[in-house]
């Protein structure tokens, strides 16, 4: 409103692209302290503990989230919901895909479709 308006970027030409070299930045080879090439093994520790640490809350708290959004969005879309409370289920039950693969297996079976 008050002040200059705004001036259009100004595309590069082709002779402005082809003087920009392609190569990775020169790197430094100062190994003189042996301070910069050894890692401190205790903070690799509290890291390794922490992400552990995140893992298995993850594991524990991810099923009941996948089953809580289905729960969420069975009212609006029957489909995705549905598929999203049976997911969040049966990783609940640890139930595995080769054990889902052997029940349908078995179901043709018994049905007499094999």
């Amino acid at each position: 409103m008050f002040g200059k308006s705004p001036r259009e970027p100004q595309k590069p030409t082709m002779s402005d692209l082809q003087n920009i070299k392609l190569s990775p930045p020169p790197t430094t080879n100062n190994l003189t302290s042996p301070q910069n090439t050894v890692l401190p093994t205790e903070e690799v520790v509290e890291d390794q503990e922490l992400v552990s640490t995140v893992e298995k809350i993850s594991r524990i708290v991810s099923p009941y989230f996948i089953a809580i959004v289905g729960l969420a969005l069975y009212e609006d879309n029957f489909l995705i919901g549905t598929i999203l409370i049976v997911v969040g289920i049966l990783s609940l039950l640890k139930v595995s895909t080769k054990d889902v693969a052997n029940f349908l297996e078995w179901l043709k079976n018994f049905l007499g479709l094999k």
